[in-house]
Order: structure tokens, then C-alpha cells, then sequence
């Protein structure tokens, strides 16, 4: 059976789960309670169809594989009193013949998750303006969507090639004389020898793999604009098909056979999850309409990564850094060798390496430019009775964390930036700023900055009306202008 819920749901009745209406059966509760309670990091390992991001992409070290996908509480034998609770995981999972998805928390009755959607458009450079939604089997349309950003990774480190070995009989020697087969085949003697030859080449099983892939999503009814979205993917296109000549499609399984073991590779590291992907695709209806032996399959996303994500795509072009802990990447320093990444901020370091009153001046002045910005998703708005006043609800890490970045950076501004779920006034596109909070010290404000995120029937609208309100976001300290936040003397 079909269930859905939404992320950070904090209890849902197992037998509201069904969609339209449908009451879950005591089977679909015995499927799930073998993935339930069960931390992400044992799932994957247990469950090689099981893709949860940003894990597989390894850029992002954020602890949601010690966390379950969902909990289930109550008695089982009285599904009336079973509740199914979730974290920040959403997107598609299932296990024998049930399946469960995981919308964002954004997502009305109608379960049209336009939130998510936009989100994995924008961090997976996809088009989805003009695809609708009604295929049924929306775990697959997801991994399709996300394979060019993988292909790309990929071929961005060079082909793949793979020893092969060639079992060859003409006139060029290359190799060891196959005598058995020599005799065997060329008897009496024509010219021809048989040998054995050992080769690095490009067209190997796990190129073969990603062929398969491509030809498959060109099947589908998007899969054109998927593959020729732009010109980079369909240059790494093209260059899979130049590699992969002896491509058959009556060998596809023969293919998936081979590639079962992950690759492991000191270079082609980013080979790895493009080869899980692959599989996932190639091997999803099977798993998605017959019984899988007990594992998990699907895709899921970690919705505090996807926001971060996603803020980077508006951010960054509009001048703001966005430090890689991964990589190594934009930290600020707390004291040599001890770097700090905070997700988002705008401006310079200042070193201070002198207490006088001429370093003291530029630190101040270096500040009144400077922004800090931490991405959260999650709520952080309290709305005071009978106002229209918004309180920052700052949790003690949180703050601690915010003013530290913001004393070495030094920085005037800074704050927390989080989807705000509470715009009810037709589709407003201004960013929802808390009541301004000073800091003792050496001053500035703090405040938190929530997103508006659009109620709309359809996807259509939702990227239209998102477009005015990324231009805020982009242009965040003429609206703090606007808002009298920035900081002023006194």
C-alpha cells in the first residue's frame, strides 16, 4: 500500500497514513517496523538500494546517520494506538509491498510537495517546470532527476576505465597464445592466431552501466529534457556513447550482474554513487512492484542539507560565501589551526593581531559591512498575541554559535535563515524578520530571517512567486535597510 506523511511530523496516527483515505493494513505496520527505530547509517549499510543525501555525496557532516528514518510507537495489535513519528528525512522509501513517502512539511492535503521539488530543481540544476507529476512512482522520477548532477561529478574526473581482458584471434599479436584455442580454431593454419590480451579501456562494465541508465531514462516521457537540460550534461552524454560501442540492451542484466559490487577506487571516488544510482534506476520497478527479501529501497534527502543547499544557490551568487567543511573550504579562524564554517556570510576577516587603537578602528569599520547567516530548517518564530510581532527563538547553541562567528569575523549582522511555514497573507514575498535583539560588547544585532515559502495549487505558481522572493534574499542588507535593522551607534 501507498502511505504518506510529512517530515518533522511529530506523531501521525498509523491509520491516517493511507493515501485517499485508505486504512493501512497490519502487513504494511510489519513492513515498516523492519526499517523503524533503526538508525540511517545501519539501513544504508544493510540496504544497498537505500539513498539517502547528502551521505552518498559525502560533502556534508551533519549526524542524520545516527538518527532513525521514522519511529513507531504504540501496540501493534491495536493499530489505533500506533504512531509514526519523523525527522528531517523526506522523500520516497519502501520495503516488500509498502511504500511510504515523506513530503516536506510544507506539503498541503493535496500532497503536491512543491517545496521539495523547487529545492532539488535548483541544487540539481534540473528543469521541472513543464513535468507533472502523475506517473505513480515518484521514488524513481527523483533518481532520474538527481543522475545528471552524478553523471557530471563523474565524468568531471575523466572516463572510467577498467582493465578488461580480450579474448582475440587475428593477425596482430598482443598478449599470451591462447594454444588451445589456437589449435582448435585455426586448423589448418590461415594467418589468424588466438591470444590473450590484457587492456585498460573506456567501454568496461561500469560504463556499460551508465549507458544502460541513459537509455533508460530516454525512454521516459521527460527524459529528453532531462538528458539535453544543458550543454554539459549532454556533452558527458555523448561521451558515454563514444565510449560504450558494443552497448547492447539484451544484455542489461548481464550488466547489473557485474556491477553489484561497489567500486573502489583511490581516484574515480565520485564513480562510486553514480554506479548506486545507476542500479537504483535499472532495478527500481523490479523492487518497487515485487517482493524485494526484506529490504529497504528508495530515496531520501535530509531537509536541513537540502536548505542549505538550496540557500547556497541564491546566497553565493549574490556575493556571500559558503564555507565546504568537506573540502576544506571558506573557514573563518578562530586561532591558527582551528577554523570555524559558518554556513553563510558576506564580507572580510579581519586578523586581530594587535591591541591599539588603529587595529581597534578597522575592525569596527570592517564590521558595519560584515553579515553572518546560520540556515536551519526548522521553526523559529514566535508570534506574540494579538500582534504582529515576531520574537527570535533562539536555542542556547544556536546563539552561542551565531555571536562567536560574528566576534571573530567581527560582524555587525547576523542570524538564522529558516523556511517560514505561516504565510498566510496571500503569498507575501517579504522576508519575515524577527524583533531585532543587541548585543553587549562589542554590539550588533541579531534576529532571525524566515522565508516565506508560497501556498499555490500549482508548481507553476510556486516558481513564480518564489522569484520575487529570492530577489530578497539576494539583496539582504538593503532590506535589512528597509526593516531599520541595521546596526546603528547607541
Amino acid at each position: 500500500m501507498n502511505l504518506c506523511t510529512t517530515d518533522n511530523n511529530c506523531g501521525v496516527a498509523f491509520n491516517d497514513l493511507g493515501e485517499n483515505g485508505a486504512v493501512p493494513k497490519k502487513s504494511d505496520y510489519d513492513n515498516l517496523s523492519k526499517i523503524a527505530n533503526t538508525s540511517v547509517e545501519e539501513l544504508t549499510k544493510n540496504n544497498p538500494s537505500l539513498l539517502i543525501f547528502p551521505q552518498v555525496l559525502g560533502l556534508h557532516d551533519d549526524g542524520i546517520g545516527e538518527e532513525p528514518i521514522f519511529n513507531l510507537h504504540g501496540n501493534p495489535e491495536r493499530l489505533g494506538s500506533v504512531k509514526l513519528k519523523t525527522d528531517n528525512l523526506m522523500g520516497f522509501i519502501g520495503i516488500e509491498d509498502t511504500q511510504l513517502k515523506i513530503s516536506s512539511r510544507f506539503s498541503k492535503q493535496d500532497r503536491n510537495d512543491h517545496f521539495m521539488h523547487y529545492m532539488l530543481q535548483k541544487v540539481f540544476s534540473i528543469n521541472l517546470l513543464d513535468y507533472k507529476y502523475s506517473s505513480g512512482d515518484g521514488g524513481l522520477d527523483l533518481l532520474m532527476f538527481i543522475f545528471p548532477r552524478l553523471l557530471k561529478k563523474a565524468l568531471a574526473q575523466g572516463i572510467f576505465r577498467q582493465y578488461q581482458t580480450f579474448w582475440r584471434n587475428d593477425a596482430n599479436v598482443k598478449g599470451s597464445i591462447d594454444v588451445s584455442r589456437h589449435i582448435r580454431e585455426n586448423i589448418p593454419f590461415g594467418g589468424k592466431v588466438s591470444y590473450n590480451s590484457r587492456e585498460r579501456t573506456f567501454d568496461n562494465p561500469l560504463t556499460e552501466l551508465v549507458r544502460h541508465t541513459i537509455e533508460c531514462i530516454k525512454t521516459k516521457a521527460f527524459g529528453k529534457d532531462l538528458l539535453n537540460a544543458d550543454e554539459e550534461i549532454k556533452e558527458c552524454v555523448r561521451e558515454i556513447l563514444n565510449a560504450t560501442q558494443d552497448y547492447d540492451i539484451h544484455e542489461r542484466e548481464k550488466v547489473i550482474a557485474q556491477n553489484l559490487k561497489p567500486i573502489a577506487h583511490p581516484y574515480y571516488t565520485a564513480y562510486k554513487p553514480l554506479q548506486k544510482i545507476c542500479l537504483s534506476i535499472l532495478r527500481h520497478k523490479k523492487m518497487s512492484y515485487g517482493k524485494s527479501n526484506n529490504k529497504a529501497y528508495g530515496i531520501l534527502f535530509d531537509g536541513a542539507w537540502l536548505w542549505e543547499e538550496y540557500l547556497a544557490t541564491v546566497l553565493v551568487p549574490a556575493g556571500f560565501k559558503h564555507p565546504q567543511n568537506k573540502k576544506g573550504t571558506g573557514a573563518i579562524k578562530v586561532y591558527d589551526g582551528n577554523p570555524r564554517y559558518p554556513d553563510f556570510y558576506k564580507g572580510n576577516q579581519i586578523a586581530k593581531s594587535e591591541s591599539n587603537a588603529e587595529s581597534l578602528l578597522e575592525l569596527l569599520q570592517s564590521a558595519e559591512s560584515n553579515f553572518v547567516l546560520d540556515a536551519k530548517y526548522k521553526h523559529l518564530d514566535n508570534h506574540k498575541p494579538d500582534s504582529d510581532e515576531i520574537t527570535a527563538s533562539f536555542s542556547r547553541d544556536d546563539l552561542h554559535q551565531l555571536i562567536t562567528y560574528m566576534h571573530i569575523m567581527p560582524a555587525k549582522i547576523g542570524g538564522l535563515i529558516y523556511p517560514y511555514d505561516k504565510n498566510d497573507k496571500q503569498n507575501s514575498t517579504e522576508i519575515v524578520v524577527s524583533t531585532k535583539k543587541t548585543l553587549y560588547g562589542y554590539g550588533g544585532i541579531v534576529a532571525t530571517y524566515g522565508v516565506p515559502i508560497p501556498v499555490v495549487n500549482s508548481y507553476k505558481e510556486f516558481n513564480d512567486v518564489m522569484k520575487p522572493i529570492e530577489k530578497r534574499i539576494a539583496n539582504f542588507q538593503m532590506e535589512l535597510n528597509q526593516y531599520s535593522l541595521l546596526y546603528a551607534d547607541g
